[in-house]
């Protein structure tokens, strides 16, 4: 190795370190770095350029309704296939592997609870759920 070479070596690279997921996010916008706890408070809008990321339904639904007064309208109610579609996959088991994806019976969330002190009833789409496809 040349004086040059012991002179200008490179430096040693530090140990990496393991990140939680989560913890930080990109804009799929503007590709900037952000705080995932600071994302979440936003409702999933970026600070540095107010792009709206997707956030699911249930959790808009939420944010949108008063403090703890919401309630789930049609939770009991089972999607069915009704025309019996034929596609490349039973209907029946992509709903099964959306409801397993999502956590969801059925892409329409409908709640009831109060605005600003004001009785409403609101739904949301939950898009993760096959589009946002409905079956019931």
């Amino acid at each position: 190795m040349s004086w040059i070479e012991r002179i200008l070596a490179k430096p040693k690279s530090g140990k990496r370190r393991n990140i939680p997921e989560g913890v930080w996010s990109k804009c799929t916008s503007c590709d900037a770095i952000l705080y995932g706890a600071d994302l979440e408070r936003s409702l999933n809008v970026c600070p540095k350029c107010d792009h709206h990321m997707r956030i699911g339904g249930r959790r808009r639904l939420e944010a949108f309704f008063d403090t703890d007064t919401m309630t789930e309208i049609g939770a009991e109610l089972e999607p069915q296939d009704i025309l019996k579609f034929r596609d490349s996959k039973k209907y029946k088991d992509r709903i099964s592997a959306a409801q397993k994806a999502t956590g969801e019976k059925d892409a329409l969330i409908a709640g009831k609870g109060k605005l600003k002190g004001m009785p409403i009833v609101a739904v949301a789409f939950e898009f993760e759920f096959m589009g946002g496809s409905m079956a019931s």
